[in-house]
Formats: structure tokens, C-alpha cells, sequence
């Protein structure tokens, strides 16, 4: 059935009395500045970012170590989980009774939780900065395996890897970082230094991030610090031996580059050893 709506056009568009007319004018379409992306700007405190585009590389152990470390030298430190799994709050012994945005204590310092992702994450970062949460002397940001994690301009950015399909990952994520954000590429699980070298340079080279550094003593996977942290215990806490200490040690080098950027003309105090057994014995105790 026809409609009567289209007759009647169909007779006006056909009507020979009709003058013909102009067709309509298009007005002007003016330009408004675009929304730039700001890849030279700096957060609004020192932030150090713990990301790579692949799960399983320890992220967050690296980053929740950091931020004990950095606590325990005096800091006040928010630390700002973007993944939806806030694996981090379990891991610095904060249960899930505990508030939202839960704070602990490390020696003379505190380690805030906090989780925001996206826009919000932002804006504690560069717009509005952390006040509601408190007051802070330096963030450390957690990030799922995502490429956008390495997007972040004027930070610290620590990309840890584990072979080659994570690095290869880690490639196309810096070569999407901005170039006032400083790198420093990790590597999880025990390799010979000189090949962790060579990698270090192809990825450096590959990913044409101008500038950037690496931690020359790989990371190793132990048990000791994985059951730690899944327990809520501080990796600080562990008798420093074996594998254990190798990886205390590398946290320590890049707990000592978050600290720089907070106090540029000191060095990261030192933290004693907690109390361990009076008797070790190589090759008998764990990790020896």
C-alpha cells in the first residue's frame, strides 16, 4: 500500500506551476581546536608505573615491593591499582573486609590502596591530583597486561619481561611511550647477565624509545617470595639468602630509582635485615 506522505511529495516535486529553486546551501562547518593528546605532561607527584603487555611477569610483586620499600624509608605512598583483580590489596596483607581505600602501615612510612582505572586514574594522576585520598609524597601505579600501560608520560616506567613472546609484546607497548617517560626494562627469571644484555639492547633498539636503562641482575622467580606475598607478608621480612636475595636486592636498585625522583639529592636509606635464625646452613635451609 502506497503511503500518502510520498503522493504528496511526489506532487509537489512534480508540480509544473513549481518554480524551480536553488538547492540548499550547506553552512559553514567551523573548526574547533581538537582535545591534543598531552605526551609531555608530568604527573602531579612522582609516579612510578610497574606495567608490561603480558600477564605472569610479576607485576605486581614488583610493584607492591616497591612501595613497602619506599615506605619503610619514610614515604607516604598511594598506590594506584588499575586492574580489576586488586591482586595487590591480598598481597600487602589487606583483607577484603577491610574499606575500599585501605591503608597501611611500613615502618616510618604508609602505603595507601587505592583502585581507579581509566579517566578516573587520570585524574589522580595529572588533573586533580590525590588529595581526597590524602596526602602523598610519591604514587606507584599497578597495571593489568595492557599496551595503553605504557602510555603514561613523565613517569618511571619499569617493563619487566620474561622471554621472548613478552618481549616482543614489550616492543609495541614502548614504542607507544611517551619520550619524557624514563624506562627501565626487568627481567624475570634466572638468565646469564650477557644474554639479559644482549636482549636488553635489541628491545631498547626495537622499540625506538629514545634513552631508557635496564636492571642488570635478572629477577628470580622463588617460591619463598610468591608464598610471602600470597600470604600478605612483606618481601622485607625474608632472611636474605639465595635466589631470595637476588631478587630483594634487584627491588631495591628500582625502589632506589622511584626514591630519586622523590628526593633527587639523596640515596634511598638503608633497611636492615630483619631478625633471622641465629644458625644458616648453605644447601640445608630453603633457598640457600
Amino acid at each position: 500500500m502506497s503511503n500518502p506522505n510520498d503522493r504528496h511529495m511526489n506532487r509537489l516535486a512534480t508540480s509544473p506551476t513549481r518554480p524551480s529553486l536553488a538547492p540548499p546551501r550547506a553552512i559553514e562547518t567551523l573548526p574547533i581546536p581538537a582535545e591534543a593528546a598531552s605526551d609531555t605532561a608530568v604527573p602531579r607527584l612522582p609516579t612510578t608505573v610497574v606495567s608490561s603487555w603480558k600477564g605472569g611477569v610479576w607485576k605486581t610483586c614488583i610493584s607492591a615491593s616497591i612501595a613497602e620499600r619506599l615506605a619503610f624509608a619514610g614515604l607516604d605512598v598511594l598506590y594506584l591499582v588499575t586492574d580489576d583483580q586488586l591482586d595487590a590489596r591480598r598481597r600487602l596483607g589487606i583483607s577484603e573486609s577491610d574499606p575500599d581505600v585501605a591503608r597501611v602501615q611500613r615502618g616510618a612510612g604508609s602505603i595507601t590502596v587505592v583502585g581507579l582505572a581509566g579517566a578516573h586514574a587520570v585524574d589522580v594522576l595529572y588533573r586533580s591530583g590525590p588529595g581526597r585520598f590524602g596526602k602523598f609524597d610519591a604514587i606507584i601505579v599497578d597495571t593489568p597486561p595492557v599496551k595503553k600501560g605504557g602510555c603514561l608520560p613523565g613517569v618511571l616506567l619499569i617493563a619487566p619481561t620474561d622471554g621472548d613472546d613478552a618481549s616482543a609484546n614489550l616492543i609495541r607497548m614502548l614504542r607507544a611511550t611517551p619520550a619524557n617517560t624514563d624506562v627501565v626494562l626487568v627481567r624475570i627469571d634466572a638468565v646469564p647477565k650477557k644474554e639479559w644484555e644482549r636482549d636488553a639492547t635489541t628491545i631498547h633498539d626495537a622499540s625506538n624509545h629514545a634513552g631508557g636503562s635496564y636492571l642488570p641482575g635478572p629477577l628470580p622467580r622463588t617460591d619463598e617470595v610468591r608464598e610471602a606475598l600470597n600470604r600478605g607478608q612483606s618481601v622485607w621480612t625474608l632472611p636474605r639468602r639465595g635466589p631470595t636475595r637476588e631478587f630483594i636486592q634487584g627491588v631495591e636498585s628500582l625502589a632506589g630509582a622511584a626514591w630519586a625522583r622523590v628526593r633527587p639529592d639523596t640515596t634511598l636509606p638503608l633497611l636492615a635485615a630483619s631478625a633471622a635464625s641465629a644458625v644458616h646452613i648453605r644447601g640445608w635451609d630453603g633457598d640457600a
